[in-house]
């Protein structure tokens, strides 16, 4: 909640907020490049791996039988979408660990956006019994560097 009241409620929106109200730390990139750059990878974690985890967690957890989907109505869990969502999750795993024998932070040489994302996505893997493989070096050291910031322990 902002100083006057007034409640921003969803993550893209209060990315753009944070962007805007801090230029300075930007999470969407400073440059047209690299807001580019941000918003692709940012997206590949949610697509790839965030929803992938959640559609695993949303099948699987006792407390969310009748809410398997998020939203105003209710839809019953399906038991088998827990295995492919186990895949999933340890493909998206694989790729991101990839893309960091590449570069220092999932977009780029800055922490960003998608490196929040990505971090949400790993912590939250947890409830389906996935961690960071042994062999992922540059996943493991990018895990640890981002999980040390003052931020994470927010």
């Amino acid at each position: 909640m902002l100083e006057d009241g007034t409640t921003i409620g969803e993550v893209p929106a209060i990315m753009r907020y944070l962007d805007d109200a801090f230029p300075e730390t930007p999470l969407l990139g400073a440059t047209a490049k690299d807001k580019g750059l941000v918003v692709m990878w940012e997206r590949f974690a949610e697509l790839e791996g965030f929803a992938a985890v959640m559609e695993g967690v949303r099948n699987k957890a006792e407390r969310l039988k009748g809410r398997a989907i998020a939203g105003p109505h209710g839809y019953q869990q399906i038991p088998g979408l827990v295995d492919r969502s186990v895949l999933r999750v340890k493909n998206f795993l694989t790729d991101l660990n990839e893309r960091l024998e590449q570069v220092s932070f999932v977009a780029g040489e800055r922490f960003s956006a998608a490196d929040i994302t990505a971090l949400v996505t790993i912590d939250f893997a947890k409830v389906l019994d996935i961690s960071i493989q042994e062999g992922h070096r540059a996943l493991t050291r990018w895990y640890e560097a981002v999980s040390a910031r003052p931020s994470a322990e927010a």
